[in-house]
């Protein structure tokens, strides 16, 4: 007896072992006679739906019902950066703004209860005229102010307190109003 032989180990001889390897060409050569359509299963189409998209993904705990949308949180942190631009805390490294945006955003909630902390990540990109473009990435912890709005953290104060601060409209914005 053969260490290691498929004959001995697998208990097949050598007319089982041509069949078994033909059988599998045949399968192989098969399937790829076959269009790439027809190979490939597309997933079934979804359908339509009328809700924004959410700015998460996941189990209830870390995507709850109450988060808020891509559109609503992409207009957000564009305010935000907008108007650190406008303070001078950032320079936007493109000649002639066109457009400031935001990516599609990945947030998660850091409690399930309505008013919880959440995080989003994604980068801000400011576009120039020319297609040049300067990117800044982000993860801020953010929550909904009583009124709605989405507040960033921006750090404590003195006394040890909190403090949230809600960006001013990119409309109102100098570096980034539409123009």
């Amino acid at each position: 007896m053969r260490v290691g032989s498929l004959r001995y180990d697998a208990g097949l001889n050598r007319l089982e072992i041509c069949m078994l390897v033909s059988a599998r060409l045949l399968l192989a050569i098969a399937a790829s006679q076959l269009p790439l359509s027809m190979a490939i299963a597309a997933p079934p189409p979804r359908p339509a739906s009328t809700a924004p998209a959410s700015s998460c993904e996941g189990d209830a705990s870390r995507c709850p019902a109450w988060m808020p949308s891509q559109a609503e949180m992409r207009n957000t942190i564009a305010d935000y950066f907008c108007e650190l631009a406008d303070q001078g805390r950032i320079q936007p490294r493109v000649k002639q703004l066109d457009r400031a945006e935001s990516s599609p955003l990945n947030c998660g909630a850091l409690g399930e209860a309505p008013g919880s902390n959440f995080v989003c990540g994604g980068e801000m990109r400011f576009i120039g005229k020319g297609s040049e473009i300067d990117s800044i990435t982000f993860s801020p912890t953010l929550r909904y102010e009583e009124d709605g709005r989405i507040a960033f953290y921006v750090g404590d104060d003195e006394e040890g307190e909190q403090v949230w601060r809600v960006p001013a409209p990119r409309s109102t914005s100098t570096t980034c109003a539409m123009r």
